[in-house]
């Protein structure tokens, strides 16, 4: 088939969750379709990766991003139906070139990639169009709002996630099919639309060659440590550092004080950079090259999320080098693991700190638990699995 894939950002380099997944899919669909790619531009040097999905034999249209001055984020927030993070996603210049190309192209499928995107779907007509959602936009605005102490942030939340379930519940049903991580995700985005089956589960996976138990770049010690990876400008990795650190570390600490606590992902905002100032043994080491060295040499991966949707595919790839996971129940959300086998999970701070120290204290239930994971995400959640179910259900339905 011939699929136009509308994405809101060049999934390149793979420095998010979010991108990790539109890669990976685009890879997947290029293994049995032609794929063209249209997407917005936030940075300049996007024009430099274009290489790399030309190689997957994805074609790529950028579109310039130009982003909203103060006064037009205020009176969207204020004033439009439309929630703020999804209208600055309508543009005239990705419309032009999002008709242009239908105008020219004779497409047999179209693939929007975010719910950001689905304002686009009128200018598809006649061409059956499917929706990814990474994740239920409007249940992480909803948590947002349960753990903000703010007051006027919170109503903020809350009038967001009001808008955003309208959006969402509208635009789901103008798709022939929606995408989405986990059944729990398929639960709610059912009842957004009821009477209509057409929410499909197609999982977050994981490259289980990449991460890989063998150790990169030579030997790495492991450390009394521990380690958190997630792109720290993302709302809820920033809020669950902050939550770690003020509630479950000093914890941890009280019983075992050499424990050093790694942080690893891009933009960590100021007050998570302050943590490290205040104690070293905080590491935060900004954006990095290749994660797996500190996964390596961390005893434990820890996943203290209290806000998210879809599914953490840092705890995939983590469980995938045979690491441990500790996790609260929403970090684990959607991947159809078992705790105490293959994962531990902990939803109060003091639950939370006594799984991380008791694995410390017992190296080989934390090795038998880190084996149990890399089998399970190589049987369930390798993404070569993952994409022969997404082929089969676009040979299906078109």
């Amino acid at each position: 088939m011939k699929i136009l894939f509308i994405s809101p950002r060049l999934p390149f380099p793979l420095d998010t969750g979010g991108k990790i997944r539109t890669f990976n899919i685009l890879k997947q669909l290029a293994k049995k379709n032609i794929v063209h790619l249209v997407s917005f531009s936030f940075e300049p040097n996007d024009r430099d990766y274009i290489a790399d999905f030309e190689k997957l034999g994805v074609e790529v249209n950028l579109v310039p991003m130009e982003e909203p001055t103060v006064l037009q984020k205020i009176s969207v927030v204020l004033l439009n139906p439309i929630p703020y993070s999804i209208n600055k996603y309508n543009t005239l210049f990705m419309r032009q070139a999002i008709e242009d190309l239908c105008k020219t192209q004779s497409f047999d499928a179209v693939h929007v990639d975010h719910l950001h995107m689905a304002h686009y779907t009128d200018l598809c007509k006649n061409i059956p169009c499917f929706l990814d959602e990474h994740n239920v936009e409007y249940r992480i605005l909803e948590r947002c709002g349960d753990v903000e102490t703010n007051l006027l942030k919170k109503l903020l939340y809350r009038q967001q996630s009001f808008k955003m379930k309208a959006f969402e519940a509208k635009k789901i049903k103008e798709f022939w099919g929606v995408f989405c991580c986990s059944l729990d995700d398929q639960r709610l985005l059912s009842s957004l639309s009821p009477g209509r089956s057409l929410v499909h589960v197609v999982a977050n996976g994981v490259d289980t060659e990449f991460f890989n138990t063998p150790r990169p770049n030579g030997e790495i010690i492991e450390e009394d440590a521990l380690v958190f990876t997630g792109s720290m400008d993302w709302l809820p990795n920033d809020d669950s550092i902050t939550y770690f650190c003020g509630k479950i570390l000093p914890l941890i600490w009280q019983k075992n004080g050499s424990i050093r606590f790694y942080v690893v992902g891009k933009n960590p905002s100021t007050m998570v950079k302050d943590l490290a100032k205040h104690d070293n043994r905080v590491i935060v080491t900004g954006r990095v090259d290749d994660v797996r060295s500190y996964i390596h040499r961390s005893k434990v991966f820890i996943v203290p999320l209290r806000i998210g949707g879809g599914t953490r595919l840092k705890i995939l790839e983590a469980m995938s080098m045979g690491k441990v996971v500790v996790s609260t129940s929403i970090g684990a959300e959607g991947i159809e693991c078992t705790d105490g086998q293959n994962i531990l999970l902990g939803d109060q701070p003091q639950d939370f700190a006594d799984k991380v120290l008791s694995l410390f204290n017992d190296p080989q239930r934390s090795k038998d638990i880190g084996l149990k994971a890399r089998q399970f995400v190589c049987e369930r959640y390798d993404w070569d699995i993952i994409g022969q179910k997404l082929n089969a259900i676009y040979e299906e339905k078109t």
